[in-house]
């Protein structure tokens, strides 16, 4: 049993009975403040209310708008265009029937793959990336079969 001595006296805790004994108390040494360290925040910008314009209008009007917006720079990037003349085309050629195939399945399509996946971009350019929906819709909207 001798042996075991030398552990005894290595991790013998008499020392801080002794010490709590006389006053003492042991705790960590080193506690900062409680405001040493900085909370995060979010900033003022973030937290603000939004505008009261962007209130005034319902979210079925901004909607239309922004469709609308969207369908306008088509048409002045000379995109109707294109997609009207793509339509009267097959109409003439094929039939009434195909043309209609031919403009709503370039809507879904342009829907699908496109518009989808970002429409959750920075808001300007998602509304860029409409463009092209808006104005296939715009085209298969005001084609007319008889007047051509």
């Amino acid at each position: 049993m001798a042996d075991d001595d030398w552990w005894n006296d290595l991790y013998d805790d008499t020392d801080t009975k002794a010490d709590d004994e006389q006053g003492e108390q042991r705790g960590p040494v080193f506690v900062p403040a409680p405001d040493y360290y900085p909370r995060p925040h979010m900033p003022a910008t973030l937290t603000a209310i939004p505008d009261r314009a962007a209130a005034a209008l319902s979210p079925k009007t901004r909607t239309a708008l922004y469709n609308a917006s969207a369908a306008g720079a088509g048409w002045g990037l000379d995109l109707y265009q294109q997609c009207a003349h793509a339509l009267a085309d097959c109409g003439q050629q094929y039939s009434i029937s195909g043309a209609l195939t031919l403009g709503a399945g370039t809507c879904l399509l342009v829907a699908h793959f496109w518009d989808r996946r970002t429409r959750h971009w920075w808001p300007g350019l998602a509304w860029a990336a409409r463009i092209p929906l808006a104005t296939a819709i715009l085209a298969l909207a005001l084609w007319a079969p008889a007047a051509s």
